[in-house]
């Protein structure tokens, strides 16, 4: 069944530094595997990041770590980080224990804030800034 995939803000701001490799086609790729899979998409963590999943990239260079929620219908990326395991997974330990997804963008937002005009980036910003100041 598929899912609904949303970035965090740093995730997003992840995939901006990654914009520089060439390879965003490549992380596009994988966000919309995890779209179309969901929970099945990539491997489990352990440890301190039960609950989490880890997906490839390229030639296993990158990770892109995320969970879906119980009802699978929402797949939150918390991080698009180099292979670098230990980094990789500590800023995701670090990022996971202030996860609010309330605060996560739609991958169609995450687009935009990449790839639109500098006015519709800022729009962007200001809907989901206004959004999470309701909730």
């Amino acid at each position: 069944m598929p899912v609904r995939v949303e970035l965090i803000d740093d995730a997003i701001a992840d995939l901006a530094k990654h914009a520089e490799s060439g390879k965003l086609k490549s992380f596009f790729k994988k966000l919309l595997e995890i779209e179309a899979h969901g929970s099945q998409a990539g491997e489990p963590l352990g440890r301190d990041l039960v609950g989490w999943r880890k997906i490839t990239v390229g030639d296993r260079d990158w990770r892109i770590v995320f969970r879906v929620d119980k009802s699978e219908t929402v797949a939150t990326v918390c991080v698009i980080g180099d292979r670098d395991d230990g980094a990789c997974y500590e800023e995701a330990k670090k990022r996971a224990v202030d996860l609010d997804d309330d605060d996560a963008a739609s991958l169609a937002e995450s687009m935009m804030e990449l790839f639109g005009s500098r006015k519709e980036r800022k729009a962007a910003q200001k809907r989901r800034a206004a959004e999470a100041a309701k909730n």
